[in-house]
């Protein structure tokens, strides 16, 4: 069978997905399959990749399936241990990116899960000594594993929220801690049943999925700049409990790429 053949028979996924999958199991560029429609598969890459569509058509996410997920122009490992990383999350990072360009920083990014925001951060400031927690271990062994890859430095501790970083120095705190909540799962515009797959601790959490953002705020000893990311209905309370935990704090609100609510920044300076 060629590729022209088998990504005409593959029906029930999308033709992008397809693609992707296909490109996975015979290690080709989307471009090859273009270029060469009539190569010829093996029969152990014809039953991988049909291994892998039926596995697609249970709404398993492609990021799973090929252990690889692209943030911000870069390549990730990630598997079933850290959530994937979503593309309104780099409207966080180019915030910190744009506002931090040369400073000598010090950032604390809390909760870091497969290390897509911090080893961003460590790529395109260099000059900013970078630490990340997570208290997940094995969430943190993919994320150490990214940063090998992208030989990057980073200090990776595990624990909870900034506990483990207690009176650092630290100039800013970046957070894209589970916000989702009981009901947000039944009406996320995301791919629910995809979100089956996904750790449900890096999802979901209590008090309307603010829980960890008002244990965070307890946390905070020392005067920081905070980016967080949050879901555009949380806005009022997030802003609420900021103000209740750290009333010096200002605060701005800054839209994802669809144009909505999804970063804050605040910061007491």
């Amino acid at each position: 069978m060629t590729i022209k053949q088998i990504l005409i028979n593959t029906k029930n996924i999308s033709p992008l997905d397809a693609e992707i999958l296909l490109s996975f199991v015979i290690k080709k560029s989307k471009e090859f399959l273009y270029t060469y429609p009539e190569h010829k598969l093996t029969i152990g890459q014809i039953k991988n990749f049909k291994n892998l569509v039926n596995r697609r058509t249970k709404d398993e996410p492609v990021a799973y399936l090929t252990n690889h997920k692209e943030f911000y122009g870069l390549n990730f490992y990630v598997n079933k241990n850290v959530l994937i990383p979503r593309p309104e999350t780099e409207t966080l990072v180019e915030e910190i990116i744009e506002n931090n360009k040369n400073k000598k920083i010090t950032i604390a990014d809390i909760g870091t899960g497969s290390g897509c925001i911090a080893i961003t951060l460590a790529k395109f400031l260099p000059k900013a000594k970078i630490h990340a927690t997570d208290i997940c271990k094995k969430a943190l062994n993919v994320a150490s594993k990214n940063a090998e890859t992208h030989n990057v430095k980073i200090n990776f501790i595990q624990g909870d929220l900034l506990e483990p970083l207690k009176n650092k120095k630290i100039d800013i705190v970046v957070a894209n801690l589970p916000y989702g909540w009981k009901e947000w799962k039944n009406i996320s515009s995301a791919e629910t049943s995809g979100l089956n797959f996904e750790p449900q601790k890096a999802l979901f959490t209590e008090e309307n999925g603010l829980y960890l953002y008002r244990k965070l705020f307890e946390q905070i000893q020392l005067p920081v700049t905070l980016y967080l990311e949050f879901d555009p209905r949380q806005k009022k309370d997030l802003q609420k409990i900021i103000k209740k935990y750290l009333p010096k704090y200002k605060i701005k609100i800054k839209k994802d790429l669809a144009g909505r609510d999804r970063v804050l920044i605040a910061s007491s300076k």
